[in-house]
């Protein structure tokens, strides 16, 4: 199981004591993965409000993590392909790739935020359209078989790794299953039942397809705590679950300008009918003890996941409980996953 860290900038005064120290904090959170064997690092892309919007144009901030660290690969995650000039976006990521020496991952969504479309003038209903077209100008730009589209510089890798975001629609995990493309899930806001159904679609359109099983790439992005035991785990981490599940429900709500960012517990039962905290954190993260969290990678592994991409530093999580986290990880958690494996 390959282990990446998952980046969602969300900056407010209160984070961090400035934006620039927000993104040196970022760097060398990037920098700590990058030498202790971590596989990639993931950044969103994210529009006009706290909630991950001081990254509004991912390949930029992955230029700033290129040039901190030597073998992490580096991954949009994702670019928001339905928002923008695709052959920007075929230039931008093009650089990236040159000047971190071809270690690019691409990862594409089609984008879901109403604001966002709002504030750059793009009909919401035309994503799904919008985002196909875009893909397929963006392989031509880079393919460079098209002499009449000739985008520069070009990519360092011939054909740079895609992955495309699904979180709800049939046909987005069909769409990436039947083209052979890497599948980005993301477990909070789903049960695991309704993500096993979900991954289901994407496995048999890749195997309807007649792709190779043993090139199939997917990966589940969850909050990571770890503590001693469960109770200080959740105790530790809730509010900060709580902040970053609290911003998702404003934002799909319309209630953009509510700055009740934190909100209270009743986010719990937003994203997880019921609301128990306890079975919530249980399900959609890996919060707890490292043989919960060893226990819960189990579970992803037999899935069919072959990577985990692990949200660090999210809501309120200081800059120095994030570099913890990493640090546990490789100190309790790695051990274990080892010693299972030779098992």
């Amino acid at each position: 199981m390959k282990v990446s860290l998952f980046v969602l900038p969300c900056w407010r005064p209160g984070i961090a004591p400035t934006l620039a120290r927000f993104y040196d904090e970022l760097i060398e959170m990037v920098a700590l993965a990058d030498r202790t064997g971590w596989t990639r690092v993931w950044l969103s892309e994210h529009h006009f409000h706290y909630y991950g919007g001081a990254s509004p144009n991912p390949a930029i901030l992955l230029t700033a993590f290129a040039r901190a660290t030597r073998t992490i690969r580096l991954g949009s995650g994702v670019s928001l392909l339905s928002l923008h000039n695709p052959l920007t976006i075929a230039e931008d990521f093009a650089m990236l790739d040159q000047l971190s020496g071809g270690r690019l991952d691409f990862g594409i969504g089609r984008g879901y935020l109403p604001h966002e479309f709002e504030g750059l003038g793009v009909q919401q209903a035309e994503s799904t359209q919008r985002f196909q077209d875009a893909f397929a100008l963006i392989q031509r730009a880079w393919s460079g078989v098209d002499p009449k589209l000739e985008v520069l510089p070009r990519p360092h890798q011939s054909s740079p790794p895609v992955w495309v975001a699904a979180t709800r629609t049939r046909d987005s995990f069909e769409w990436a299953g039947t083209r052979g493309l890497g599948l980005m899930m993301n477990q909070y806001p789903m049960s695991r039942a309704d993500s096993e159904t979900r991954f289901g679609w994407y496995k048999d359109a890749y195997a309807k397809a007649g792709h190779d099983r043993a090139k199939r790439r997917a990966k589940m992005s969850l909050f990571l705590h770890i503590a001693p035991t469960e109770e200080r785990a959740i105790a530790e981490a809730k509010l900060a679950v709580q902040e970053h599940a609290n911003l998702f429900r404003l934002l799909m709500t319309g209630e953009r300008w509510n700055t009740n960012y934190v909100g209270d517990e009743s986010v719990f039962e937003f994203i997880a009918p019921g609301g128990d905290i306890r079975a919530a954190f249980r399900e959609r993260t890996l919060v707890g003890t490292p043989e919960q969290i060893a226990d819960r990678i189990a579970y992803y592994q037999a899935e069919g996941f072959d990577e985990l991409s692990l949200l660090t530093r999210y809501g309120t999580m200081s800059h120095a409980a994030a570099l913890a986290n990493i640090e546990a990880f490789n100190a309790q958690v790695r051990p274990r996953l080892a010693t299972r494996a030779a098992a």
